[in-house]
């Protein structure tokens, strides 16, 4: 039996990192180059996937496996000690009079996600599913932005992808490292347990409040940025379960 990854056929940088990290690995990844369907003859070969969301649960469906993730309403349950911000979880409906809020569907699909004035200002607003679920919360600045893969309850490789406004993957410095990962120790040792073994997560300093979790993401579909892509493809790999 191979260890094959399918990749989706859209190439990025990420994806053509990945390939090349793979070079030496035990794993094999194929575009398979017909669209979003994987031959019949490979699919027992397939022990993951990565790519965009839609393709990613396409192929798993395809090849019998199982993608793992947080919960719809993980981020909303996070103590606010680590989200410094109040987080809110429910239908859009529940929301459509709040102003000046950050607000993200739960799906990813539905519409933009980013700060509102008013909730009425998304774009297609008449057009969407009012019992769509979406997370909302305060208006923060984040000064400093770091994509983190983990599994074992241990960072694998991390980097940094935003500061200042303006995008960034320079290497953080001694002292914000250090903060990240004493931030990382004790949000794990509170809530490794409500995560899969395999995930994304990202950390960031909020002007005025300090480092703080901004969110957690399936490994299978999250981008790299500078992150060692030898080691994000052992977490990708973890993050997908062959049944």
């Amino acid at each position: 039996m191979k260890n094959i990854i399918a990749l989706s056929p859209m190439y990025t940088e990420d994806s053509n990192n990945l390939k090349k990290a793979s070079l030496n690995s035990p794993y094999e990844l194929n575009r398979f180059n017909a669209k979003w369907n994987v031959p019949e003859e490979f699919r027992r070969d397939v022990i993951a996937v990565y790519g965009e969301d839609i393709y990613a649960e396409i192929v798993a469906d395809q090849c019998n496996l199982t993608l793992t993730k947080p919960s719809d309403d993980w981020l909303a349950r996070v103590s606010e000690e680590f989200t410094k911000r109040k987080i809110l979880y429910g239908p859009l409906k529940n929301f459509i009079h709040q102003e000046n809020i950050f607000i993200k569907c739960s799906d990813f699909k539905s519409f933009k996600a980013g700060v509102y004035r008013k909730v009425k200002d998304i774009k297609g607003f008449d057009s969407l599913d009012m019992n769509s679920m979406v997370f909302t919360s305060e208006v923060v600045e984040w000064e400093l932005e770091v994509r983190c893969f983990v599994s074992d309850n241990e960072i694998k490789t991390f980097s940094s992808y935003w500061r200042n406004e303006a995008f960034d993957t320079n290497s953080l410095s001694d002292i914000e490292e250090k903060e990240m990962f004493a931030l990382f120790d004790a949000f794990m040792e509170k809530h490794s347990a409500t995560l899969p073994h395999a995930i994304v997560l990202d950390f960031g300093i909020i002007k005025g409040k300090g480092w703080a979790l901004i969110e957690a993401n399936p490994a299978w579909c999250s981008g790299l940025y500078a992150c060692d892509a030898v080691k994000a493809l052992e977490v990708i790999v973890e993050s997908c379960i062959k049944n």
